[in-house]
């Protein structure tokens, strides 16, 4: 699946900033006000989210500045240009008459929760939350439909669906992991010998993981496959008979020496999202060119306590100033945020 929900964007980290303000707004989208009222509660439940902060922070993208009593430009202007991208669409949609069908929330939910990594994590965020952003990723998905001329009824994903077969073929594969072209080359030998794969799986390969269960390393799609595995792995196994083992394939972790134990295409209505989602690859390139004219044309003004308004690749986004005065640093404290 993909990528929509909190993909926050590249800004450069900045000083700390919480959730005071003088101004009354936090910015204004056309004719919406997202005032600070609103960006603050998004704030705090957001970081309410210790599993997803955590997940922040690994990606370099900290959520709470010294102390944990305050956030980071980068969290606070990324939330907010998350808002203000939400509301650009909503507009949109609104003058398009553009309302999201039920497959569309469908696949919208599960974005939601693929995009903050679990269903746990997105569990954490409170309920109010979770359908809000649910919502939001409604909106983009009958967005991106709409501008690639996508019929994400269950019939036109099915008619998809039935001419993009190989697209959900499900292979289960096996591996043995040598460190050395030689040393693969000799597992091989024994294995044409009259030596079983899973035997020699388990006496000789140096992948821990999937030794004890004769090399097993799961199923998936090809597109799976090559996400995890690399294009040399996944390049091996499409045309790879069933039950043959490979020549050694080079991959990252060393020389591999490939089984295909399974294929079978996955029914429609276990694939029907995942081919939703497909069908809707471009959508995301359209969405970003739409965003690009949409900003020529709506204004937009933001509270200068929260950054400047900058061209990003064409829209106007909020970015962090410079840094805050030692001044203003004072009134950016946020008492009881995290304890």
């Amino acid at each position: 699946m993909s990528r929509r929900l909190l993909k926050f964007l590249p800004l450069v980290l900045g000083f700390v900033l919480a959730s005071c303000s003088t101004i009354g707004y936090a910015a204004k989208v056309g004719s919406q006000t997202i005032s600070n009222s609103q960006l603050n509660t998004e704030l705090r439940e957001v970081s309410s989210n210790s599993a997803f902060d955590t997940l922040l922070s690994k990606n370099k993208s900290p959520v709470f500045g010294p102390g944990k009593k305050s956030y980071t430009t980068l969290f606070v202007d990324n939330i907010l240009n998350r808002r203000i991208t939400i509301d650009r669409i909503l507009q949109a949609e609104h003058r398009l008459n553009i309302t999201a069908t039920p497959l569309e929330a469908q696949l919208a939910k599960a974005l939601t929760i693929q995009s903050v990594g679990s269903q746990s994590t997105f569990a954490a965020f409170p309920r109010a939350y979770q359908a809000q952003l649910v919502s939001d990723t409604r909106a983009i998905v009958a967005m991106e439909a709409y501008l690639a001329k996508v019929n994400l009824s269950t019939a036109g994903v099915q008619a998809y669906y039935a001419s993009h077969h190989g697209n959900f073929v499900d292979v289960c594969s096996s591996e043995i992991l040598e460190t050395s072209p030689l040393e693969a080359d000799a597992v091989l030998a024994k294995i044409r010998g009259g030596l079983s794969f899973a035997a020699a799986a388990n006496q000789y390969s140096e992948n821990k993981s999937s030794q004890a269960s004769g090399g097993a390393v799961g199923c998936g799609t090809i597109s799976q496959y090559e996400q995890v595995l690399g294009a040399n792995y996944t390049h091996a196994i499409e045309t790879l008979p069933i039950g043959k083992a490979s020549l050694p394939v080079q991959i990252s972790q060393g020389w591999s020496i490939i089984e295909v134990t399974s294929r079978s295409l996955i029914p429609f209505h276990d694939a029907e999202l995942s081919a939703a989602n497909d069908e809707l690859s471009h959508g995301s390139a359209l969405l970003n060119d739409f965003l690009a004219r949409d900003s020529k044309v709506q204004q937009l003004e933001v509270n200068p306590e929260y950054g400047r308004v900058k061209d990003v690749g064409g829209v106007l986004q909020v970015a962090p100033s410079k840094g805050p005065s030692p001044k203003a640093l004072s009134q950016y404290f946020t008492p009881g945020l995290a304890q």
